[in-house]
């Protein structure tokens, strides 16, 4: 094996052949002819040793390739249970609007009940000031009777897709309509509003789980 040394003598660098590179030994300088006593450095390799080829050390860091890329990375966000309560908020709102239904279509079919609440209405209408010089009749009853059904309908078909597309954290939009549809619904006492805000407040909290990343601004 060849080391570099330095002659002590006329101090100049060359090449020597060597039987080791961890053990003393004489050599003589090329050019001037000293021999001298070649001491082995101290370390992971010898000094001045030529190696044939690369060895390999702790230090070493491996290449993988381009690293142009290296700034790119792939969020991760994780599974919550949001979406599943989400989705029972808005069905459990389709229900009581599907409810509501049912008792709107059955005063519509009891001429007792429509003349009852026209009387109601009537009434309600005299107390706050409201009157006005014809009085509301069953028919006006029956109508709004009928636009309230028909529109209790709709809601609960949009609360309804909504509760299901949210248990399969799909169409973040149609989402958002079935919890309006459940909130403006006002289906049993108005239950159906405070479920279908619940409801929007955490499909709101699960975008990342539809697939929607916000990017941020610097």
């Amino acid at each position: 094996m060849q080391v570099a040394a330095t002659c002590p003598k006329c101090g100049s660098g060359t090449l020597l052949e060597v039987s080791s590179v961890e053990q003393p030994e004489y050599v003589s300088c090329p050019d001037c002819g000293h021999r001298f006593l070649r001491e082995p450095t101290i370390g992971n390799a010898p000094d001045g040793a030529v190696s044939t080829g690369p060895e390999p050390h702790d230090g070493d860091e491996l290449d993988w390739g381009d690293t142009e890329g290296e700034d790119d990375y792939v969020v991760l966000y994780p599974t919550t249970n949001r979406p599943q309560i989400a989705g029972l908020m808005l069905l459990l709102a389709a229900l009581l609007m599907l409810t509501t239904v049912v008792l709107m279509n059955g005063t519509l079919g009891d001429a007792a009940r429509v003349e009852g609440t026209t009387a109601k209405a009537n009434q309600m209408m005299e107390q706050t000031g409201m009157q006005s010089e014809e009085e509301i009749d069953e028919t006006f009853v029956r109508s709004v009777l009928r636009a309230g059904i028909i529109w209790e309908l709709f809601c609960t078909v949009l609360a309804t897709a909504g509760g299901v597309l949210v248990l399969m954290r799909q169409n973040y939009t149609l989402v958002l309509a079935g919890c309006a549809a459940a909130i403006v619904g006002m289906g049993t006492f108005m239950l159906s509003t405070l479920f279908g805000a619940i409801a929007l407040y955490l499909v709101l909290q699960s975008r990342p789980e539809f697939g929607i990343v916000e990017e941020e601004s610097w």
